[in-house]
């Protein structure tokens, strides 16, 4: 029982260790932005992180914050599907609560936050759960508030050169993926799915973001690459990232085929083909282990950044024009059509 508990503690640190990791560098990849420039920072009192981990993207804002005397006092929510990987201590204005993002939260939190972040949750999100997701973070936004997602597609990885273990990683990587229900990739279907929130407008009412029954309107999209970035930083840890990134995947892949390998009522022909492949996956996590190497060669990738606005509805004769433009107004809930 000691032991069990000793290895759940290192495999915590280690993903604890790998988390932080991954936030510095997402912090320099987007030029220091840790919310994207576009998002008004002097009107944000309330914000959520949706899949928080350790908490860290929280911690950076927060930090940022303080330094640069904007927005001292907002309040920060990590919700995340297990509790294993909050901090032992938060800081004031911090709060950590264990939720499953597919599902409704809880009504305390209905157009509570300013500000809703989500990074990477392509990866343990299945694609019929997007829209799911969506809904439910889309209640928890407040009228005029922001959404701020994150996210990476194995299908949007290359290496330069291109070598056969580079994409053998992105195969094994790619169909995980499709054998856990995930999309292989996330961008297009995330857009759909913002883009299919709608809301009701009444006679006598305007929707001024959009002019139309739209929840939510895409301010800003960008995809951004690794290769030739301007930022020395990213390029000094570019490949420690990946690897970071690409190694628990694949080790998860393994896992999965090692463990149908062993089932007692499975064919041994099928059983052997499982074995196999579990052995191919794992060498490639050890070649990956040992650091640069020319058989995988030097992984280049996109990300995108996505920046969504929900709708505010306001009487058509009321001042609605400058006060959608401005930052005073938050006209009551209405009601989301599904």
């Amino acid at each position: 029982m000691v032991d069990k508990v000793a290895n759940m503690e290192n495999r915590n640190s280690e993903e604890i260790e790998r988390l932080n990791a991954q936030s510095c560098f997402m912090r320099a990849f987007f030029n220091g932005h840790l919310v994207h420039p576009s998002i008004p920072r002097d009107n944000l009192q309330a914000i959520a992180d949706i899949g928080t981990g350790t908490g860290v993207w929280m911690e950076e804002v927060q930090q940022e914050f303080e330094t640069t005397n904007v927005g001292r006092n907002v309040q920060f929510t990590g919700f995340d599907i297990t509790g294993t990987l909050f901090p032992h201590q938060k800081r004031p204005g911090q709060a950590f609560v264990v939720h499953d993002a597919v599902q409704p939260f809880p009504d305390e939190y209905h157009e509570k936050f300013d500000l809703v972040h989500i990074r990477f949750l392509s990866y343990s999100i299945k694609a019929r759960q997007l829209e799911d997701l969506v809904e439910w973070v889309s209640e928890i936004l407040r009228p005029g508030g922001y959404l701020q997602w994150e996210e990476i597609d194995a299908i949007d990885a290359w290496t330069i050169p291109e070598t056969s273990t580079a994409k053998q990683i992105i195969y094994w990587l790619v169909k995980e993926r499709l054998a856990k229900g995930l999309a292989p990739a996330a961008t297009t279907p995330t857009v759909k799915a913002l883009q299919s929130r709608k809301i009701e407008v009444e006679d006598g009412e305007v929707n001024p973001m959009c002019w139309t029954d739209d929840l939510l309107r895409i301010y800003h999209l960008e995809t951004l690459s690794t290769y030739n970035h301007p930022s020395a930083e990213v390029n000094s840890m570019k490949y420690q990232w990946t690897t970071n990134f690409v190694i628990p995947l694949l080790q998860s892949c393994a896992s999965t085929r090692s463990a149908k390998a062993k089932e007692p009522r499975l064919p041994w022909d099928v059983a052997e083909l499982l074995a196999m492949e579990a052995a191919k996956i794992h060498e490639l996590v050890e070649t990956m282990k040992k650091g640069p190497d020319p058989k995988v060669g030097e992984f280049e990738v996109l990300m995108t950044r996505i920046v969504a606005r929900k709708a505010k509805i306001f009487p058509q004769d009321g001042p609605w024009l400058g006060e959608w433009h401005g930052t005073e107004a938050r006209p009551e809930s209405r009601r989301m059509e599904d």
